[in-house]
């Protein structure tokens, strides 16, 4: 930490010019001209362009009397070179000139980089959300020099384990100098910030309250941090005292004085001597002394807008609700404050809803937090910012945990007995913004409830609450990846598993085993099996007999035999455009981190970022391709990392996106599903023409569901997203069992055809090997899922393309075959084949 004087209580002899604190300003201040002109000089500066500006004015205005600037300028006595300060300034000079700082701000730039010191001083109630009020500040570092935390001494401890959180977590361009300054009070007084700008070493300091930034708006906090190069303090909020009306301007407003948060120029202090020897102990002495110095008497000046409205001022008692007890008790008790000036309520957005980057987590003991760590340090890395709830936890000193990639500090319940709703009010009570994302357990207790109670409240009716598995904890850390807008669309998909089966009930038992070891984090799936007509008894046996803990079971017995096709077909269908299905004939096995893989692929694809999501997709694999079996030749191996390797088209361990639909367990969206059945009926019921898609092996596969699949996404340019881990490593394998489209070989022979297909699933890392427990499900570029951008696109033969070429291909045969012009409409099977639907 860099150092910093601690706030005096002295009377400053305007003749110590080697005093140590003016020798440390002037050494740090940097040598601007400006700065240092008297008191006496700067002021005459100012008159003389006022009065240059007049006289320009009156003359363009009055050209028969152009020198008579009294009428303009009532209070002055004889130029403005030497003056007296008039008493107020009317509207007539208002209209003729327009006011000083209108003039100002019309002609300045942005002011230069590392310009501002931040001041921002910390109460008992604003130091546990240290960390997040800074990283609101840093948002735009380069203006920022210095910032310096104002701490009382009582909380000096507290801050400083803040400070070590943030620092630990923060990822992003620091200020050069961030500085922990103790008050010497129970409570840092406007005082001691206003000594913080006069010692500061940079050109502007940005006063802030308790909350930093956080109580205005973007538009304003970037006003705030990069401010036009004025004389005048600028921000938000401020008063205006006595009888004066200045008018209603649309853009900016002038004020007596302003309070935090306001940006302040150093040009204020430029008359030293005359600043030691005054007392400027509250916002209202320091307006007064800023007014006193300038021409037009103005303390500062309020940040407006072009809309502002009619209502310019609100009333006095709008005072207590606007500001906190500390800025109140600057104000004085005479009463005279009559109109406050705040736009920053003017500013608010209202509309759609905005994140506030802000997770609760609500866990009971801290094994809890410890299982979840991964996933919450990924968050923190990320910029969200975290309040944790140990709701169970005995009352210990310990206050937070430290990883090897962050700290997270926690709050305790500091008494059993107390009943739980008062615990968890109070805790909801000191946070500083409703959190976008509550995490809790699927537990029930009476915590839980009273937070799932909380959540229905006006306060938190736009917060979203995600509940874990206390079990999958420890396999989490792949949601410290995922956005505020994913995880806040957590609960809105709906996976169903279909489980197409006849009569191999001992692939069926492997694959029911492997689904009840899954991780399901929380989440219900309802089951489906859809068994043949010839379905045998111990078949029937195992789907009656399964006790399936995550959702309901449904089971389908056709009485008539309908081949593969029209049971993968009918497997399932969906109930809307957030309901999804997981096919999976009965030879497949699964990892127990294949809904991991889902869940993580399908918020970020389809829930996400409005730049991450596409159309143009239509499902998620859970099996690495090893083989490519389109080629007219037959099968041929297939390595996709390999291939990124080779051409440096993509990152080696990138998933990617294919045109093979995959039937070795996939998950297949609702609206491409839909234009599949509509499509596949069409084509069975007017098969020619024979081949749609060109120079494909799939045209011989007369009785398969795929070549009908692969025709559509060929027409339509659709992608499938596959997982391409090392070593294939899988979220599925076929285990290749004899049935409808696999026959019966000897086992030397089929044992090396099995060998094509059977891949390492990704199993649960050992909770007892390692410190840090890894999925390995983040071994992808950067550590987490490529924008969709970024995702190669393989064609049906396997080579890399991109998006547009598969597109256009497609509109190209389809023009071919079918001869119409006219673009299909989305997920229109129908207008896909030029085909006039019945009904419109």
């Amino acid at each position: 930490m860099a150092g910093f004087i601690p706030e005096f209580n002295l009377i400053y002899n305007c003749h110590m010019s080697k005093s140590s604190i003016v020798k440390a300003r002037r050494r740090l201040r940097r040598e601007r001209p400006f700065n240092r002109l008297p008191r006496g000089l700067l002021l005459l500066l100012f008159a003389l362009i006022f009065s240059v500006l007049v006289l320009l004015r009156g003359y363009a205005s009055h050209s028969a009397d152009p020198f008579s600037v009294n009428t303009y300028l009532p209070g002055w006595d004889v130029h403005p070179a030497v003056f007296n300060p008039p008493k107020a300034l009317d509207q007539t000079w208002a209209s003729a000139l327009g006011p000083l700082y209108q003039l100002e701000l019309g002609s300045a730039k942005t002011i230069p980089n590392s310009s501002v010191t931040v001041a921002l001083p910390l109460t008992e109630k604003s130091t546990p959300t240290l960390a997040r009020t800074l990283a609101g500040i840093l948002g735009h570092p380069a203006r920022i020099e210095e910032v310096v935390i104002l701490c009382p001494e009582k909380l000096l401890s507290k801050a400083r384990l803040s400070l070590r959180q943030f620092l630990s977590s923060y990822r992003y361009t620091l200020p050069r100098q961030l500085t922990l300054l103790p008050c010497l009070q129970t409570t840092c007084s406007a005082k001691a910030l206003i000594d913080t700008a006069f010692h500061a070493s940079t050109d502007w300091t940005l006063f802030l309250g308790e909350s930093g930034l956080q109580e205005v708006n973007n538009d304003t906090g970037s006003l705030l941090l990069n401010p036009p190069d004025v004389s005048f303090p600028l921000g938000p909020k401020g008063f205006s005292l006595g009888e004066r009306k200045e008018p209603c301007l649309a853009s900016h407003r002038p004020a007596d004085f302003l309070v935090p948060p306001f940006v302040l120029p150093s040009l204020t202090f430029s008359d030293e001597c005359a600043f030691m020897n005054k007392t400027l102990d509250s916002w209202l002495a320091l307006g007064r002394w800023i007014s006193s110095t300038r021409p037009d008497m103005i303390g500062g000046v309020i940040i407006g807008r072009e809309s502002a409205g009619d209502s310019c001022f609100a009333s006095h008692s709008d005072v207590l609700n606007s500001f906190d007890r500390q800025h109140i008790s600057t104000l004085g008790s005479g009463g005279d404050h009559l109109r406050i000036l705040d736009q920053s309520a003017q500013f608010s957005n209202i509309g759609p809803y905005t994140p506030h980057r802000h997770f609760g987590v609500l866990f009971p003991t801290l094994d809890d937090l410890v299982a979840f760590s991964q996933a919450a340090c990924g968050l923190v890395i990320n910029g969200y910012h975290i309040d944790i709830l140990l709701y169970a936890q005995a009352d210990t000193n310990q206050t937070f945990i430290a990883t090897d990639t962050c700290d997270l500090y926690f709050e305790t319940s500091t008494s059993g007995s107390t009943p739980a709703d008062s615990v968890v009010s109070s805790w909801l009570a000191h946070l500083f913004d409703p959190p976008d994302v509550f995490i809790a357990l699927t537990i029930t207790d009476t915590y839980t409830n009273s937070l799932l109670r909380a959540v229905r409240s006006p306060a938190l009716v736009a917060s979203v609450v995600v509940r874990l598995a206390r079990s999958d904890l420890l396999y989490s850390d792949w949601m410290g990846t995922l956005s505020v807008v994913e995880w806040r669309h957590w609960n809105v998909p709906r996976v169903d598993v279909s489980i197409i089966t006849n009569n191999r009930s001992r692939s069926l038992s492997r694959l029911l085993g492997s689904l009840e070891r899954a991780r399901y984090f929380g989440d219900s799936l309802d089951l489906r099996f859809n068994m043949e007509d010839s379905a045998d008894a111990d078949t029937k046996r195992l789907a009656d007999s399964l006790g399936w803990k995550h959702g309901s079971v449904f089971i389908h017995h056709r009485i008539a035999h309908g081949g593969l096709l029209a049971a993968v077909v009918e497997s399932w269908y969906p109930q809307s455009n957030d309901s999804y299905g997981l096919l999976l004939e009965d030879d497949v096995e699964l990892s127990p981190l294949f809904y991991a893989w889902i869940k993580l692929a399908l918020l970020r694809y389809r829930y996400g970022g409005t730049k991450n999501k596409s159309t143009q997709l239509f499902g998620i694999s859970l099996y690495q391709q090893k083989n490519n079996e389109l080629h007219l030749e037959g099968r041929r191996p297939f390595d996709a990392r390999r291939l990124f390797n080779s051409t440096g088209m993509a990152a080696q361990n990138s998933p990617y996106l294919s045109q093979i639909p995959c039937s070795w367990g996939a998950l297949y969206f609702p609206e491409h599903w839909r234009e599949f059945h509509t499509y596949v009926a069409s084509r069975l019921t007017d098969p020619s023409p024979l081949f749609i898609v060109p120079n494909v092996r799939s045209n011989r596969w007369q009785h398969s569901w795929k070549k009908y699949f692969i025709e559509m996404v060929f027409l339509r340019g659709y992608t499938m997203l596959y997982p391409n881990y090392a070593n294939f490593s899988s979220l599925s394998t076929n285990r290749l069992e004899p049935g409808a489209h696999v026959k019966r070989l000897p086992r030397a022979i089929f044992d090396k055809k099995r060998a094509q297909f059977d891949l390492p699933i990704i199993q649960l890392p050992d909770v007892n090997s390692s410190d840090v427990i890894g999925t390995g499900l983040l071994d992808l570029p950067e550590g987490g899922m490529p924008p969709w951008g970024a995702l190669p696109v393989l064609d049906l033969h396997g080579s890399i393309v991109s998006e547009g070429v598969i597109m256009k291909r497609g509109e190209e045969r389809r023009l071919e075959i079918f001869g119409c012009t006219d673009p299909p409409r989305k997920h229109d099977a129908l207008s896909l084949l030029c085909l006039q639907p019945s009904t419109l």
